[in-house]
């Protein structure tokens, strides 16, 4: 049998085919099959339309313009001629009918039939001598339809109808795919069906068009390669039905697959179940085809076939691959290795049921692996990397052997080479175990008595190397670049240099080396006299590795010539770091600079040594070289031990006149803040910070132990006039007792506790004057302010000129008539209670207390008011507490409210400031009613026959004076 016939002409714009594309389950045999594809395809152009001319159905077909020019193919479309469409999906509305002598190929494109409930006639008819190509292309239906109709009638029918599949082409549709006395090929290539989520939106029986068409092929011969037949029809919904499976070869048809995906499965649901059935006529030959396995039942026992004959005589052949290689005694490739294939444990080579049960795989076989049946390529020969791919024949399932299959996979490999010979065996598993695993095995066929590639051939090239310039007695660095001409990586090389080809004068050598096929050597000279004038290389200098003989060993040497000069005269220049940089212990350090001659040019291969010292010591050390212009870059690897201190970095020429240079620098450990120490005390600031932290607390706590336990807030005593805590109870230096919470009803005069409502004498009720006294403060602040302007402007014309607050506050504090805002009230206050006297020099009124007139400054007589208007003398004893004190009216003036101005007074009176404000007001008036005065009474000293109230007996005088205190 001939290699797979395609159409012709039309598949002279396939491109090579992708034998990856047909998905995870596919075996991938490598680009030459897809080659080999392609030059099929030429072949099989080239024999359909010498056949076609022979037979004279029609002339020779020749490539053609697409006569459809836009992207709707409008009713429909009869080709019988070649159409050639490219880069565009049609919108078919219609049908379509490729005739005899027509043929349409689709690149890069498609079909996508517009069908709907009054339109489910259209379709896509290959006929006899019609060809139709699916390049990279698309055959489907419309699904964005009013009232879409999916299903699609596929039919190649008719002597020599071609349908073929290139590229990844795609069929996705539910319907039908029909074929008669046709050909068939489809190469890396997909029929599918839509998805769920495609049908979601349409309103259509979703169980019923998510598969890809029923398959039925009579007289037809079918062939697949790398491809997938998916979504196998399945209809959960219809119940129980009866076909002639989703993909049946009637009429004596030929199914011929390769690495393909056949969606039959074993499932024992009638309604999911799918098969591939062949008649009584029909063969099927498959190539490590697997199945779905994702619907197998959970027992053995209820597993029904995925491949089934429905009448004797119809059978489905199981074949399978083995990957064979040949290795030699050192695990080298052997190419050209015969491989041969015997069943085991007979001694029968194995058959090829597509080809009559020869020993040699069929044509259309041996164009898929891309071999040959005889000759250099042959099929069971190795390749040049030792491997060969043999098609095994293990399994033939019959209506005899169902539900399973005749399985003889099991086979004795024999390898052969020239007079050497090897065996190994292989077996692969018996169906239903079809799947890739199972379909490919590999085997490895070693020679022990036979080595064919050559041992190590190490060579060194004179054109590689050329003359070098040097200083006297400094290193450099010479690169060998070693060949290995053999076949055998040679291990544990050594290359050595000579001063002057003696081979007793070795200056540089590298040992243990491995070279594949080539290795670029480098090797450091120690130093050379200005009397050397050449160096040679020679690799493999002991002659350990066997090369092969003499004609080997002489390609071992090269040389190169030496200009050898003395050392300039010069020196080094450090650009970093530079002097007194800091660095931390174990941080490696940069070095930078220049080496240059007396005249500044720098100079090149000089070999420096860098030494990090402290005094004479050398603490760390490093070497590097000069490279281009004189520059040079090392680093000092400065340990952790390396104590915190000034040191010296040196930079100097291991030979010749060149001077060194230095920097210093110092070594400190990078500590935190507060680690560190404060200068001149040495402390770490840590510890600094917590001795002022805790002199603070210690002052803070001394303030509020005083503020709270101790002095607490000083008064003075009003009887000797010293200064008592406030909380005391009795002056601890005259001995005078106070009384705790006192006043002075302002009613009946009465001395009552201070947080009584009601008088306990009179029985007047009390309301507390808080808010009256606050009015009463801020009415005497106005006046006060009045008082201080007119001062000011008295100021601002003494002194010829405006004066700021800041300005008049510091002339006026240096005036006899300075007076705070306090004494000004209480003066204010003194003038109501105890009357006024007018300044002898301004007539202004001042307080009878006055000593300096608060007006002009003039001093006041000490003049007192007469004893019926004054208001009584002022008072001996200053009250310690006065929260909430008033003092009373002078005696013999009527009674007022305490915020009544005096008569003749200069301004309104009120409570004093600085002064207890009255705690207690009477809630109910009465006429010629004070308000209640909180004083502390003093407890004097009793004397003998006295009582212990010093009230008790008084004159109404006495009364007056003892109400002051």
């Amino acid at each position: 049998m001939g290699p797979p016939a395609c159409p012709p002409v039309a598949v002279l714009h396939v491109r090579c085919a992708d034998s990856a594309s047909g998905g995870p389950e596919l075996s991938d045999h490598g680009e030459s099959n897809g080659k080999a594809l392609t030059l099929l395809i030429v072949w099989t152009v080239a024999l359909g339309g010498l056949f076609a001319a022979l037979f004279a159905v029609s002339t020779t077909a020749q490539a053609g313009p697409c006569d459809q020019v836009g992207g709707v193919i409008t009713g429909d479309w009869t080709i019988t001629t070649a159409q050639t469409c490219s880069g565009i999906v049609y919108t078919v509305d219609g049908t379509i009918n490729i005739n005899a002598g027509g043929s349409l190929t689709l690149i890069d494109g498609g079909l996508r039939f517009a069908k709907d409930e009054s339109h489910q006639a259209y379709a896509l008819n290959v006929n006899a001598d019609g060809a139709l190509v699916l390049d990279n292309s698309l055959v489907t239906t419309q699904t964005d339809s009013i009232q879409p109709f999916l299903k699609l009638a596929l039919t190649v029918s008719g002597a020599n109808s071609r349908f073929s599949m290139l590229n990844g082409a795609v069929l996705k549709f539910p319907g039908w795919f029909n074929a008669s006395s046709a050909t068939i090929n489809v190469t890396s290539s997909t029929i599918t069906g839509f998805t769920d989520t495609d049908l979601q939106s349409l309103g259509i029986d979703m169980d019923d068009n998510n598969d890809a068409p029923i398959m039925s092929w009579a007289s037809t011969t079918a062939s697949l390669y790398s491809s997938r037949i998916e979504r196998l029809y399945e209809y959960i919904s219809g119940g129980n039905f009866t076909r002639d499976g989703n993909i049946s070869l009637t009429a004596s048809s030929n199914l011929y697959a390769y690495d393909t995906y056949i969606g039959v499965d074993y499932s024992d649901l009638s309604s999911r179940h799918n098969e591939l059935q062949v008649d009584g006529t029909s063969n099927a030959y498959l190539y490590a085809v697997t199945v779905d396995r994702t619907q197998d039942p959970g027992s053995l026992s209820a597993w029904q076939p995925a491949f089934r004959p429905t009448a004797a005589g119809g059978s489905v052949h199981l074949l399978r691959w083995l990957h064979a290689t040949a290795l030699d005694s050192t695990a080298f490739p052997v190419s050209g290795t015969t491989i041969s294939s015997t069943l085991s444990p007979s001694a029968t080579s194995a058959q090829y049921p597509d080809n009559g049960m020869s020993s040699t795989p069929s044509s259309r076989t041996l164009w898929y692996i891309g071999r040959a049946a005889t000759g250099p390529n042959a099929w069971y020969l190795t390749n040049s990397v030792g491997q060969a791919q043999i098609p095994l024949y293990t399994d033939v399932i019959t209506t005899a052997s169902l539900p399973n299959a005749e399985s003889f996979g099991n086979y004795q490999e024999t390898a052969t080479f020239s007079t050497s010979t090897t065996t190994g065996g292989v077996f692969f598993p018996p169906y239903p175990a079809i799947a890739s695993e199972d379909n490919n095995k590999a085997l490895t066929l070693s020679f022990s008595d036979l080595q064919v590639r050559t041992g190590p051939d190490l060579e060194l090239r004179q054109a590689d190397y050329g003359g070098m310039t040097v200083i006297q007695n400094q290193p450099f660095v010479v690169y060998a670049q070693i060949y290995n001409s053999g076949q055998t990586t040679a291990t544990d090389a050594s290359v050595a240099i000579y001063q002057n080809g003696d081979r007793g004068s070795q200056v540089g050598r590298v040992d243990g080396l491995t070279i594949v096929a080539f290795l670029n050597q480098s090797v450091t000279v120690s130093g050379v006299p200005l009397t050397a004038t050449s160096l040679m290389l020679v690799v493999d200098p002991d002659n350990q590795i066997n090369e092969g003989g003499s004609a080997q060993e002489a390609n071992n040497f090269a040389n190169i010539t030496l200009t050898v000069l003395p050392p300039p005269d010069g020196f080094v220049a450090i650009l970093s770091p530079t002097g007194g940089q800091t660095v931390e212990p174990g941080v490696p350090l940069s070095v930078t600079g220049f080496v240059r001659d007396t005249d500044s040019n720098g100079i090149l291969g000089v070999p420096l040594t860098i030494e990090l010292r402290s005094g004479s010591t050398v603490v760390a050390s490093n070497t590097t070289t000069s490279g281009d212009l004189g520059f040079f870059l090392g680093t000092i690897n400065v340990l952790d031990t390396t104590a915190d201190g000034s040191y010296t970095i040196v930079v100097r020429a291991t030979s010749g006149t060149i001077s060194e240079d230095t920097r210093a620098i110092s070594v400190q450990r990078s500590v935190p803040f507060l680690l560190q120490p404060v200068p001149i005390l040495g402390l770490p600031y840590w510890l600094l910070f917590v001795i002022i932290a805790a002199a603070a607390a210690v002052g803070i706590g001394v303030t509020l132990y005083w503020k709270v336990y101790g002095l607490g807030k000083m008064v003075e005593c009003g009887e000797c006039g010293a200064f008592i805590p406030e909380d005391a109870t009795s002056c601890p230096k005259c001995g005078v007792e106070f009384e705790k919470d006192m006043a002075k009803c302002s009613n009946c005069q009465a001395w009552i506790p201070v947080d009584v409502k009601q008088c306990p004498e009179c029985g007047v009720e009390f309301a507390t004057g808080e808010v009256e006294m606050a009015d009463y403060q801020e009415k005497m602040r106005l006046q006060y302010d009045e008082v201080v302007q007119k001062f000011k402007e008295e100021a601002s014309r003494q002194l010829g000129r405006a004066l700021s607050d800041r300005e008049f506050q510091e002339w006026w504090r240096k005036q006899p008539t300075f007076l705070t805002f306090e004494d000004w009230l209480r003066e204010e206050e003194e003038m109501r209670k105890m009357g006024s006297k007018p300044c002898p020099v301004c007539g202004t009124l001042n307080s009878v207390t006055a000593t300096v007139c608060h007006k002009c400054g003039s001093l006041m007589r000490d003049t007192r008011p007469p004893g019926g208007g004054g208001g009584g003398e002022a008072p001996a004893t200053t009250v310690r507490k006065t929260a909430a004190a008033t003092v009373p009216e002078p005696q013999g003036a009527p009674q007022a409210s305490p915020y009544a101005p005096p008569a003749g007074a200069a301004s309104p009176a009120g409570p004093p400031s600085g002064e207890v404000l009255p705690r207690r007001v009477i809630r109910k008036p009465a006429t010629s009613v004070q308000p209640v005065i909180q004083r502390k009474v003093l407890k004097r000293p009793v004397a003998e026959g006295e009582s212990s109230e010093s009230t008790e007996g008084e004159s109404s005088t006495d009364k007056g004076s003892d109400e002051d205190l």
